[in-house]
């Protein structure tokens, strides 16, 4: 499809013609406008900014889209577990925080827990989840060295990696930095944005499974 080059803004008013704001996508695919951007970060969604800074979809991207959900949406009733979410967290209280948040998405997931980073391991290779939740403690084994570990085997490479971490850039790099790929937030790690996180992959899930993920 022809149009502006990423990050470009249209070369003319008629070319915004067919274009959508991050709201309007957002309805018209029925998600949140965080999963938007997170689509949109990805690459998953023809985006640019106009001169005012706004961001700007085609809506032919958004049309596009939708198609091939709704192909996928079978091959979702039949998966009836969702997203498999895998966090690693050992605090009860913690566990019942992103229980009851769970428990309100639209997005069906499944919650899977591990108490560290061995546990994460055996659970990685027992269950395959879609999406990983941890944090970089440093007992009983090295976080840097357990995300390092995972990206090493190249069948857990999908598994889609959030790290809540209070450590910056500096600390960071000091440990070698994070895998390429893995995103990062502030701990306790942002709900809202996780939603957003989870259902951008859901839909990419769904999209696999429609064949719409293969161009």
């Amino acid at each position: 499809m022809s149009g502006p080059a990423p990050g470009e803004a249209p070369p003319d008013p008629s070319a915004a013609v067919g274009v959508c704001t991050t709201s309007e996508a957002a309805r018209l695919l029925g998600v949140s406008n965080t999963t938007v951007q997170t689509m949109v970060e990805r690459g998953e969604l023809h985006a640019w900014k106009t001169r005012g800074g706004h961001r700007r979809i085609a809506r032919a991207a958004i049309d596009a889209l939708r198609e091939a959900l709704a192909a996928g949406e079978a091959a979702r009733r039949v998966d009836a577990g969702g997203i498999a979410l895998l966090a690693v967290e050992p605090d009860g209280a913690a566990r019942r925080r992103l229980e009851a948040a769970v428990a309100g998405w639209s997005e069906p997931v499944r919650l899977l827990w591990a108490n560290d980073a061995f546990d994460a391991l055996v659970a990685i290779e027992r269950h395959r989840p879609d999406v990983l939740l941890t944090a970089l403690r440093a007992t009983p084994m090295d976080g840097f060295e357990f995300l390092r570990r995972l990206r090493a085997v190249p069948e857990f490479r999908s598994v889609a990696v959030v790290v809540a971490t209070a450590l910056d850039d500096a600390d960071l790099a000091a440990h070698g930095g994070l895998p390429p790929g893995t995103a990062r937030w502030g701990a306790p790690v942002p709900l809202d944005t996780l939603r957003g996180f989870v259902e951008a992959c859901a839909i990419r899930k769904r999209l696999a499974a429609s064949g719409g993920g293969s161009r």
